[in-house]
């Protein structure tokens, strides 16, 4: 039970982070629409995305690498070069990426977006290209020290500044511009005060490039699978930008936004679930991978069904309080809806994927997520230019479908455990009951909104309780995680 306790506690302080970070866009959403309109919060999102498409070839996976085989070393030189030899092999690759970028910004503006404006955008975007990279391994560098607590408070200062300087600066009539300015500042404060703070732990160490081919052998086959992973999850946005504009775009990212809010449970959960069970696994405990996966995919779907069925009924109401008129079509909902359930197969995939990881079998990924993002590809081709925005919703939910099931099958070949089905059917039943209640409420306006969250999710674990959902060692376990007074402490 204390283990379990523990765990959850970890989960817990992850997902408050994640959950944190997870409102910027839509806390931004209001500032950017009613300032740049739809097409420039098309070339916004269109550069967000470029960014994260990037990003996993900059620093070729470098980082799971160094969380490999940097937390058992002891001595703090040899973590320090560790360290920095990543930093510094990321500086480099990342040059190179942002001289490609800067250098055809012109054609990549009337390619991609067909607005030779958003040159000059793209361009800046070459240099928050450089800082996103040093930024995300400096931050991983604190799950190699255990330094959740430190891990967390700058990326959720990250958000806070990120989110404040943008609202400003859109706000004070510097446009796109202004948004861009703010991110590359933010970038450079959470940097600086990462570096000064690993360094202040462990020392700085020049940078040995010898070991990069142990970092880059374990690190370079997730490469593929990131970039399918990526596809599935944008190319609908570059395909909707080819056929139907950047206004397009921009209507379609601020919806799929507000679905995409469903994943954001699954992130703490791998986060603490992967190291946990590979520790059970290397000491033999096979009965307690099982039992943490269970749990794993209990909690999973405990917040991520509710949230399908919440944030379906909703969507339109919240589009509306955030964005303008514009930005809300007849069948808003709907995308929402698919987007929504196409997060539920995304967790579960990220969950059977730790049985693959355990196993070693990593190179299944990489066909995995090939075959859903070919699908995802050629459906988009096909159907979008006939059906528009909702059928890259619906084709988004197919892909990560056939991820999903290709994983379980390849999973279950090493290790089966229990899914609480019943539950599920308790869940789904709570999440209507739920839906009922919140449908008739006037929702309209922020405020209003986050009460009927509140409303209807105090309805939803009402209904679970009374359902009995959860046995009593899970309700003793989850007050005990939250009545302990060093809820922050280190671990």
């Amino acid at each position: 039970m204390f283990e379990h306790r523990i765990f959850i506690k970890r989960i817990a302080l992850v997902a408050i982070t994640k959950f944190f970070t997870s409102f910027r866009g839509l806390i931004l959403l209001p500032f950017l629409t009613k300032a740049i309109g739809a097409a420039g919060y098309g070339i916004w999102s269109q550069i967000l995305i470029t960014v994260g498409l990037l990003t996993p070839f900059i620093m070729l996976n470098l980082t799971a690498a160094a969380i490999r085989f940097l937390p058992a070393e002891k001595d703090n030189k040899k973590v320090a070069k560790g360290i920095f030899t990543v930093i510094f092999a990321t500086l480099f690759v990342s040059i190179f990426f942002a001289l490609v970028l800067f250098l055809f910004s012109d054609s990549f503006a009337n390619i991609l977006l067909r607005e030779p404006s958003a040159s000059f955008f793209i361009k800046l975007t070459s240099v928050l290209l450089i800082l996103e990279a040093l930024s995300q391994i400096s931050l991983e560098s604190f799950r190699i020290f255990g330094q959740i607590k430190k891990y967390s408070i700058l990326t959720i200062l990250q958000t806070i500044l990120e989110t404040g300087l943008v609202a400003v600066l859109v706000s004070s009539d510097f446009g796109l511009f202004g948004a861009l300015v703010a991110l590359l500042l933010v970038r450079i404060i959470i940097l600086s005060f990462s570096l000064h703070s690993i360094i202040s732990h462990i020392g700085f160490a020049a940078p040995d490039f010898s070991v990069l081919r142990l970092y880059l052998t374990f690190g370079l086959p997730f490469l593929p699978m990131g970039l399918f992973d990526t596809l599935i999850n944008s190319s609908d946005r570059y395909i909707i930008g080819f056929f139907k504009g950047a206004a397009a775009v921009g209507i379609y990212s601020a919806t799929y936004s507000i679905g995409l809010l469903a994943v954001v449970f699954i992130f703490p959960i791998a986060y603490i679930l992967s190291p946990t069970i590979f520790k059970f696994f290397d000491e033999g405990q096979i009965d307690k991978v099982k039992i943490y996966l269970s749990y794993s995919l209990k909690y999973f779907l405990l917040f991520s069904i509710p949230s399908v069925f919440g944030l379906t009924i909703l969507a339109k109401t919240i589009l509306k309080t955030l964005a303008t008129s514009e930005f809300v079509l007849s069948n808003s909902m709907f995308i929402v809806m698919w987007v929504a359930l196409s997060s539920i197969f995304y967790g579960a995939q990220a969950i059977y994927g730790q049985v693959i990881m355990i196993q070693k079998k990593t190179i299944f990924f990489i066909f995995a997520f090939g075959v859903g993002m070919a699908a995802n590809l050629i459906l988009n081709i096909i159907f979008v230019p006939y059906f528009g925005v909702l059928a890259a919703a619906v084709n988004t939910v197919i892909a990560y479908f056939i991820v999903a099931l290709l994983i379980y099958i390849k999973s279950i070949q090493y290790i089966k455990f229990k899914v609480n089905f019943l539950f599920i059917i308790k869940s789904i039943l709570a999440s209507l009951i739920m839906s009922i209640a919140i449908y008739f409420v006037d929702s309209v306006g922020l405020v209003k909104i986050l009460l009927t969250v509140i409303g209807g999710a105090a309805v939803y674990f009402v209904v679970l309780f009374l359902l009995r959902a959860f046995t009593l060692e899970e309700i003793k376990i989850f007050f005990s995680v939250f009545k302990t007074n060093n809820f922050y402490e280190k671990y």
